[in-house]
């Protein structure tokens, strides 16, 4: 009777105990498939150094037994390197130390940054305020517009132009001829007189036609050359200026026109008539010009 009860008893602690003895395989099974991605799950959340780090404060704690892990590469994920052991026999992987945040890249001695035009560093500098503005190149100032550009303007032209003495004529109703001076803006030049004398060849303008002045200068007389030595303006005329269809009047007129003209200068005194660059003793009808001719002259 007390033998049956024993061996009752036994089989039910036997049971249990298989029953046990199958869980723990079934989890070592599951651990050793699950071994790489166990290892990749520590890698992420740091676990391994966590305990690394503990481990000083905790000697008495028992490790728990190194359970072989199958030779498989390991995935390194990025931002937390793990480094496996290279002693034989040792499968458990200790994590090297974590690199440490990556710092401001700034420029060695081999890589410094290549000066630009403009005297600062390509691609900036890190020296604060002052090394930033001490490497811009300064705007250039900008151009004056508006109001003040036009004042410049009108103040370059005038400085550029001159007011140049000619002297026309005008004929009365009677047929008087009277000497007229007229007032003319020009363009400063090197050669004033010949500018002057070429505006006064070339007629009256508009609102001088509109006040009856005209030339008796004859059309198509051209000045050719002129020269002052001394006082004196030497005047060189081609051949058309030895015709007047006005007759004696229109000679005396149109040489008081170019000697009134020429004398409107300062340095000038009276006027050598050349034709052709020849000195001529006559013009037209018995009026002499083998000598100089000044406004008294006439």
């Amino acid at each position: 009777m007390s033998g049956s009860r024993r061996s009752s008893a036994i089989r039910p602690n036997n049971a249990g105990c298989l029953f046990w003895l199958a869980v723990i395989v079934v989890v070592l099974v599951l651990f050793v498939l699950n071994w790489g991605k166990i290892q990749e799950t520590l890698a992420n959340t740091n676990f391994l150094e966590i305990v690394r780090t503990q481990k000083g404060k905790d000697d008495k704690r028992p490790s728990a037994p190194a359970t072989p892990a199958p030779a498989q590469p390991q995935a390194k994920p990025s931002g937390a390197p793990v480094a496996s052991s290279d002693r034989p026999g040792d499968g458990s992987a200790e994590p090297t130390d974590l690199p440490a945040a990556p710092s401001p890249a700034q420029p060695t001695s081999s890589q410094k940054p290549e000066p630009t035009a403009s005297g600062g560093a390509a691609g900036g500098s890190s020296g604060g305020s002052s090394g930033g503005t001490a490497g811009t190149a300064k705007p250039a100032a900008a151009p004056t517009s508006g109001k003040g550009a036009a004042q410049s303007a009108t103040q370059s032209a005038a400085q550029k132009t001159r007011t140049a003495t000619l002297y026309f004529v005008r004929i009365d109703d009677d047929g008087v001829i009277v000497r007229q001076e007229v007032k003319r803006q020009m363009p400063v030049s090197d050669s004033p007189l010949t500018d002057s004398l070429g505006a006064l060849l070339s007629g009256p303008n508009e609102d001088e036609l509109r006040r009856k002045l005209v030339s008796l200068v004859p059309e198509g007389a051209k000045l050719l050359s002129a020269k002052v030595r001394g006082s004196t303006a030497f005047l060189n005329f081609n051949e058309a200026f030895m015709y007047n269809h006005y007759g004696i009047e229109g000679y005396a007129g149109q040489l008081k026109q170019i000697v009134y003209t020429a004398t409107s200068f300062p340095t000038v005194q009276d006027v050598q008539f050349l034709i052709e660059g020849e000195k001529r003793d006559y013009l037209g009808e018995g009026i002499y010009i083998g000598a100089p001719l000044a406004r008294n002259s006439f």
